[in-house]
Order: C-alpha cells, then structure tokens, then sequence
C-alpha cells in the first residue's frame, strides 16, 4: 500500500514546489499517516537533504492528531505554508522507494488489540514525543539523532495503517531507546562542558 502511494509521488515535477496538504492529498484517505511515514524517509535512508528535521517533526506533530481524532479533522492553513522543493520530494521518493517494498512485505494485521483503544493513544503519544525529539536542533555531527525518533514514528504510523500490533511494540521500543541515546548524549556533553569549564577556569581568574 505504501510503495503505491509513494510511485504517485515520484511522477513530481523537480522543478515544481509541493506544500504539506498537497502531499496529504496525493496519499487520499490514509492520507495522515502515509504523509507521516514519507516525512520520516529521508532520516532512515542516505539522502542528501540537510537542515529539514526541524520542519518535518513539526509537522508530523499536527498529523498525528489528525490520526487520532475521533472525527475527520482537516490540515490546519499551516499546512500550506510547509512547501517542499520538488526536488526535495523526487529524491525522497526515488532513494526509498525499493526499501518501502521490502518493508511491507513483513507487515500485516496482527495482535490488532494494540491499534485502538488506549494503545492508540498510547501510540499517538509516542509518536508525538519521538516527533519533539526529531525537531531538536542538535547538530548532525552526533550519529542517529534523527534516525531512532523517525524509525520510531514509522513503526508507529506502519502499526497504525495496517493494524499491525507488533509494529506497535517495535514503535514503543525504539521510542524508549531514542530517548535514552538522547538523554546519554545530554549527558557526555554535559560532563565534557563541566570539565571543559574546569580546564579554563584559572584562566578566567587570572
């Protein structure tokens, strides 16, 4: 289902400009989590799109509550100020499409308890937080930053879609992980600035 939506996607002009709605429409009724699991592509594949993490995790925030709400809730007007170059989106689609193919062929419906009710929330939390953790501004310097968090959301929208509980499990746990790799690097740095500021303290001093 994914990888047939997503050959809709490749026929973009590069030339051309695409905003956020007109993605969410390409993807029609699974719009929201089609589109969340396309933002997330470039962050678990060698793309060559720097400085966009910050814009994709705001944006999937607002659409993880379009996929949650008991009623049809529309894009908010911002949506249509999130524009991606063409460009942006052919290589996106282009780069990723033969692993999406891959993928999908070890999901499917099961343990179907785990995509509604409370673990749907559940879900739509974690995908909110990995979302938040996917927006930091930490520089790409530090490995898999924004690959946990988006592998994270791609579980979770994947579990979501096709009612795939274990996908579901997956999602929580590399969201758990993701945070834990975040907060041991918060505090490596925090250490290094502590005894960096040991090192020149004298120095300030005089």
């Amino acid at each position: 289902m994914v990888s047939k939506r997503l050959e809709q996607v490749r026929g973009i002009d590069p030339n051309s400009t695409v905003t956020l709605r007109a993605i969410d429409e390409m993807f029609g009724d699974d719009g929201a989590p089609l589109t969340i699991i396309f933002l997330c592509l470039p962050f678990l594949f060698p793309m060559p799109i720097p400085g966009i993490s910050t814009a994709f995790g705001l944006a999937i925030i607002l659409l993880t509550f379009r996929i949650v709400s008991p009623i049809a809730l529309p894009l908010p007007r911002i949506a249509d100020r999130i524009v991606l170059n063409g460009k942006t989106v052919s290589i996106i689609a282009d780069k990723s499409f033969s692993y999406v193919v891959k993928i999908e062929n070890y999901v499917k419906p099961r343990a179907q308890f785990m995509t509604s009710g409370l673990s749907r929330w559940l879900s739509a939390l974690g995908m909110i937080l990995s979302a938040v953790a996917l927006a930091l501004p930490i520089p790409p310097v530090i490995p898999l930053t924004n690959t946990l968090p988006a592998l994270a959301i791609t579980f979770f929208s994947l579990g979501l879609l096709m009612r795939d509980g274990l996908m579901i499990v997956l999602g929580h746990l590399m969201h758990l992980t993701s945070w834990a790799y975040f907060i041991s690097v918060a505090g490596v740095a925090f250490s290094f600035a502590l005894k960096f500021f040991d090192y020149i303290r004298p120095y300030i001093q005089g």
